[in-house]
C-alpha cells in the first residue's frame, strides 16, 4: 500500500522549470504574500432621559418607570464558507492543444512517439497565481498506445534566459502491458472506485519557520469513470478550511490541483488533505484510495479521504517537510 502522497515526478531542468513558476513575481519564494489589515469594531450604546412633572395639589408623581425593551442573547453569525475555486478555466484553442500534446508525447516517447487523439484541452489555474492559467491536454501516444496527461507549455524562459521544457507530463492510462514496462500500474475504475488514482502527480510545500504565510500545493491525474461529473478537495490547515478546489471531469479524466497559503506553519502543526468524488447529482460517491503496489487498489475510504500530516524538520530528511504517515 502506497503510504505517501504521490512524489513530484523527477523531470529534466526541474530547477529552471521551478525558478520560472517562481520568478512571476519579484519576491520568488512568497509571490502569494498580501498584507492583512486587523479592524476593530466599537459598540456603542445609547440612554434616555426620564422627566417628572407635579399633581394638582403640589405632591410629586413618581416618575414613570423606564421602559424595557427585551433583548436576545447575541449570537455570532457564521461566518461564510471560503468560496469554490474551479481549477479549469476554459478551453484551449486547437493550436493550443496540439502544440502541448505534440511536445509531450515527443518527450515521454522514446523514440519519439507518435500524436493520437488529443482530449480534455483545458486551461487551469497556476497554484503560484491563481490569476493566471497553464495549458492541459490529455494525448495518446499511438506508436506505444500509452495515454499521456500534460500541464504547462511547450517551451518556457529560465531565470537566465534560457529556452527549458515548460510543462510537466506523466502516465496516466492505455495499454496496461505496455506501461509495465516503465514500471507503471495502470489500474481501472470498478464499483467501488469510479476514480482510479495514478501515479502522475505531485506535492509541493514550501514551509520556513518564521511568521510569513506558507505556499502548500498539490495535484494529480484520476481516471474517472461515468458516474462522476467532477471531484474537489480542501486543505485544513491547523483546523481550519480552506476552499473546495474543484476539476471537472472531461473526458474520463480529473486534473484536480489544489493549494494553501493561509497560515506560517511551525513545528508540529497538522495539516490535513480531504479529497471527494461528486456524481452530477451532488451526491458523495466512493472516495479515491491508494494505489497497491503489484496493482490493484486498497478498499476505498468512504466519501471522503483524508490525508494526515505533521510539519517536522527530522534530519533524517530535507530541513523542513509535511510528513503524511496517517490515511
Amino acid at each position: 500500500m502506497i503510504k505517501q502522497l504521490p512524489a513530484e515526478r523527477p523531470l529534466p531542468r526541474k530547477q529552471d522549470i521551478l525558478d520560472h513558476v517562481l520568478a512571476d513575481d519579484t519576491r520568488h519564494r512568497r509571490p502569494w504574500l498580501v498584507p492583512v489589515a486587523a479592524a476593530a469594531s466599537v459598540a456603542v450604546v445609547a440612554g434616555g432621559l426620564v422627566f417628572a412633572t407635579s399633581g394638582p395639589e403640589g405632591e410629586p408623581v413618581p416618575a414613570p418607570a423606564a421602559r424595557t425593551t427585551p433583548t436576545k442573547p447575541a449570537t455570532a453569525k457564521p461566518k461564510p464558507k471560503p468560496t469554490d475555486v474551479q481549477v479549469n478555466a476554459g478551453p484551449l484553442s486547437a493550436a493550443e492543444a496540439n502544440a502541448l500534446a505534440e511536445a509531450c508525447v515527443r518527450q515521454e516517447g522514446h523514440p519519439p512517439g507518435q500524436v493520437g487523439q488529443v482530449s480534455h484541452a483545458f486551461k487551469v489555474r497556476k497554484w503560484s497565481d491563481p490569476r493566471k492559467t497553464e495549458n492541459s491536454v490529455v494525448v495518446l501516444d499511438k506508436s506505444k498506445r500509452l495515454i499521456y496527461g500534460c500541464v504547462g507549455f511547450p517551451t518556457a524562459k529560465s531565470v537566465t534566459g534560457e529556452t527549458v521544457q515548460g510543462f510537466e507530463a506523466g502516465l496516466i492510462g492505455g495499454d496496461p502491458v505496455e506501461a509495465r514496462k516503465t514500471k507503471t500500474v495502470i489500474n481501472p475504475t470498478d464499483a467501488t472506485h469510479p476514480a482510479a488514482p495514478t501515479d502522475s502527480g505531485s506535492s509541493r510545500y514550501f514551509v520556513e519557520f518564521d511568521k510569513l504565510r506558507d505556499k502548500l500545493a498539490t495535484e494529480a491525474w484520476y481516471r474517472v469513470d461515468e458516474r462522476v461529473a467532477k471531484m474537489r478537495q480542501r486543505f485544513v490547515v491547523k483546523g481550519k478550511p480552506g476552499p473546495w478546489f474543484v476539476g471537472d471531469a472531461v473526458d474520463g479524466y480529473v486534473f484536480l490541483r489544489s493549494w494553501d497559503e493561509s497560515t506560517a506553519l511551525q513545528r508540529g502543526d497538522e495539516v490535513r488533505i480531504e479529497t471527494q468524488v461528486l456524481a452530477a447529482d451532488g451526491k458523495l460517491l466512493d472516495a479515491p484510495a491508494d494505489q497497491m503496489g503489484g496493482g490493484g487498489l486498497t478498499p476505498s475510504p468512504g466519501t471522503t479521504r483524508v490525508d494526515i500530516g505533521h510539519v517536522t524538520d527530522d534530519p533524517k530528511y530535507p530541513p523542513i517537510r509535511i510528513d503524511f504517515k496517517n490515511r
